[in-house]
């Protein structure tokens, strides 16, 4: 394959990815980026040491992206921890498990449920039902009332939004809000699961018991995500990637019948892997309309000497709690310079919530969460807490999402003739990235 010349546009693990996988045939690559470069990739320092930004983690893999990831980063700095995770619901601590668990709230609450999916599957066999959902409501329709209302609640807690104005694929971005839901145990789940397509879209199990998905969940144990960017970024470097900082409003791309020129250069094509807002600022293209939405989340990371915890992260999905994710990073990264676990509250909140503003208040609410979780015992107490807010964390696509970006896509196919491709946009989880990444640039 001949080499080319690439500018990718945009930022974070997107940007470093597709630039990674253009050097594989020692292509010329060029990334601009506005802000960091590594963007959630980056750390916070905590009693002198480095930790994430928030929870980060390479879940939910399979094979080819468990090899795209360890190729990318190095495999000797990525342990696998199989998977992990538990749920606490009205103080039912459930393990290794990550999305609501509908038993948390009674076995007649269950019941309800299961006859309300037996009717629905009855009449689906005589009233064939082709109606395309056109927003998360619509989806949700199609759960049990019960279900559904806490659902439709849990969608304005995390994303801030009601679910009528946000696309159905909206779901898949939390496990608050996913479509697939948890009544029985996993051997029940799993056996309906099998013997029904139905059954397998509405019922969710455990990932460590689906003997369909493979448990593959990638950290760099003892150290952290920055940690790893920071050896890809000077890997990149020394194959002769450039990194440069721009502001997207002054990006100017111009196109003949080849090639695409952008700062008196010329490329061969050029990949956008920033979100479909930036997008529109650097096509100047409806910028008046905004289909996304971006969940504004604060992290309260506490310092503690001891912990009682087996699992990478406790998913929290009661209406009634502010933290949805307690994560346990003892497990998975490392001790502050005192000899200090450290765990991170998880809380997403509204800019306009006046707890935004209170961060005492936030320290104790998250605080006694952890408390009621078992995470640490009744009478602890925290050693220190730092408190970071993120007006912005990531986007949800609202309804119509998807049109305005095939909309862009055929201007861009239009106005530069295939040398200018859009990657990941819509797409929430890393492991979904690399496969369109893939899918894209092999073409």
């Amino acid at each position: 394959m001949p080499k080319k010349k690439f500018l990718i546009i945009g930022s974070g693990f997107n940007s470093l990815s597709t630039a990674h996988y253009l050097t594989k045939n020692n292509n010329d690559i060029k990334i601009i980026f506005e802000k960091g470069v590594k963007g959630v990739l980056g750390s916070v320092k905590i009693e002198g040491e480095n930790f994430d930004l928030g929870y980060q983690f390479f879940d939910g893999l399979d094979k080819e992206t468990e090899k795209f990831i360890r190729d990318m980063f190095s495999y000797e700095d990525l342990h696998d921890f199989k998977y992990g995770a538990s749920t606490f619901s009205n103080n039912l601590f459930y393990g290794n498990h990550a999305i609501p668990y509908w038993k948390a709230y009674g076995k007649l609450f269950v019941i309800k449920a299961f006859i309300f999916y037996i009717k629905k599957l009855f009449l689906g066999w005589f009233n064939k039902n082709n109606r395309k959902e056109k927003n998360l409501s619509d989806l949700y329709t199609q759960l049990p009332p019960n279900i559904r209302y806490i659902m439709s609640k849990g969608c304005e807690k995390h994303y801030q939004i009601k679910a009528k104005e946000l696309e159905p694929s909206a779901h898949s971005m939390s496990t608050f809000t996913n479509f697939r839901q948890t009544l029985f145990n996993d051997k029940i789940s799993n056996f309906l699961k099998s013997n029904s397509s139905f059954f397998d879209k509405h019922l969710a199990s455990r990932r460590k018991s689906n003997p369909i998905l493979e448990n593959i969940s990638l950290y760099p144990k003892g150290k952290n995500m920055e940690y790893i960017a920071d050896k890809l970024i000077e890997k990149l470097k020394n194959k002769g990637v450039i990194f440069q900082q721009y502001d997207f409003k002054n990006i100017k791309l111009n196109s003949d019948l080849e090639n695409i020129k952008f700062d008196d250069e010329i490329y061969d094509q050029v990949i956008i892997t920033t979100n479909i807002s930036n997008i529109q600022r650097i096509f100047n293209y409806h910028l008046d309309n905004n289909f996304e939405h971006y969940v504004s989340q604060i992290f309260v990371y506490f310092t503690v000497k001891e912990i009682d915890f087996k699992f990478q992260y406790l998913h929290i999905n009661d209406l009634n709690l502010y933290c949805s994710r307690i994560s346990n990073c003892s497990l998975y990264s490392k001790k502050t310079t005192k000899s200090n676990n450290l765990l991170i509250a998880e809380i997403p909140l509204s800019t306009k919530n006046s707890l935004w503003l209170d961060d005492e208040r936030l320290k104790e609410i998250a605080w006694s969460e952890i408390i009621k979780s078992g995470i640490v015992k009744n009478k602890d107490k925290f050693i220190s807490a730092k408190v970071l807010k993120i007006p912005k964390t990531f986007g949800v696509p609202k309804v119509n999402f998807f049109k305005f970006k095939n909309e862009i896509e055929n201007h861009l196919e239009k106005n530069f003739s295939g040398k200018v491709k859009i990657i990941g946009q819509g797409i929430f989880s890393r492991h979904k990235f690399v496969k369109d990444l893939l899918v894209k640039l092999k073409k």
